[in-house]
This record gives structure tokens, sequence and C-alpha cells, in this order.
């Protein structure tokens, strides 16, 4: 049982602590609170400061260095995106600036009608399309209302006929329902 128990503590791994190395004590983490605590409290008396530029140490080992340089590539990266982002914002506002500033003149002659046409033909085919369109809609409606007036028309036609009928031959009522008219008439 002796063998099993040494056998085991060689097999296993030795502990790994991350961030064992700490870059600061206690003590100077204090002292550097202390020193900002002091510095805040005359900036609200409205004594003047100096800035105070803290230096960072130098990276000692391979895995620092890497990650330094790293987070100044990152950082450069997104400080370039950020300003090129800037920059195509304030394009972008002088192009709407520049645009809102232009009048915008509507066509009103034939003349000008066709110019703007060649200019826009886009434009131009699309408003003519929901023109015809829309000259359609009316027209439809146009010929219904038409229609609706003629059969109106036909149908005042036909009754003044039949009064003057009526008025000449006062039994048509009787001769219309007839078969023996409708025979004769046939013939």
């Amino acid at each position: 049982m002796a063998e099993a128990a040494i056998m085991a503590e060689e097999m296993q791994s030795p502990k790994k602590v991350a961030f064992a190395n700490k870059p600061y004590t206690q003590e100077e983490r204090i002292k550097r609170e202390e020193e900002e605590l002091e510095q805040l409290i005359k900036e609200q008396k409205g004594e003047e400061v100096a800035e105070t530029v803290e230096v960072e140490e130098e990276p000692t080992n391979a895995e620092e260095k890497t990650f330094k340089k790293r987070y100044s590539d990152l950082r450069r990266h997104q400080q370039k995106q950020a300003e090129d982002f800037k920059k195509e914002l304030e394009d972008l506002k002088r192009q709407l600036g520049d645009a809102t500033k232009k009048e915008f003149k509507l066509p009103k002659s034939d003349e000008d009608i066709e110019e703007w046409a060649k200019e826009y033909p886009d434009v131009a085919a699309i408003v003519e399309t929901i023109a015809m369109k829309k000259a359609r809609e009316q027209s439809t409606e146009l010929e219904e209302r038409i229609k609706a007036i003629d059969d109106m028309q036909t149908s005042a036609t036909k009754e003044k006929a039949e009064v003057e009928l009526l008025k000449l031959h006062p039994d048509f009522g009787d001769i219309r329902v007839s078969d023996d008219f409708h025979d004769w008439a046939d013939e």
C-alpha cells in the first residue's frame, strides 16, 4: 500500500496557479490610491494640480511582452477604424447638406418635362406608369357611369314610347299579353 501511495503522489501533476506574480503589492496599491485621493481633493479645492504621468513598467517575461504588443496593435487598429468611421460620417453629412441645399425644381412646361425625363429616365418611367394606372382606373369608372346613363336613357325612351302607344291604343296592355298578337307579329 505504501508503494501505491508513493506512485499516486508521483503521478499527480504539480498545481498551476494563474496570476501568481502580481505586479503590485498591497502597500503599493494603497499608496497609489492615497495619492489619487489627495489629487482629487486638491482639484476639488480648485488648486492647480500638476498631472502625474504613470510610467508603466516594462514587461518582464515573454508572455507579457506579446500581450502588450497585441493590445497596442488592437488599440491602434480600433483608433484607425474610429477615425475612418468619423471621416465617413462627416462626408455623408456634408453630402446630405449639399443635397438639401440644392433646390429641386419641378418641370412645368412641356419642354421642361421632356428635359427632366431625359435627365431622370428611371423616375420618369415610374411616374408615367403611375399616371397610366390612374388614368385606366378613371376611364373604367367613367365607362361604368356612361353604361349606367345609357341604360337609364334606354329605359326612359322605352317608357316614353309605351306611354305614347297607350295614348294611341288604350287596349295596348291587353294586346301585349295576348298570344294571338304575338303569333301575328311573328308572321
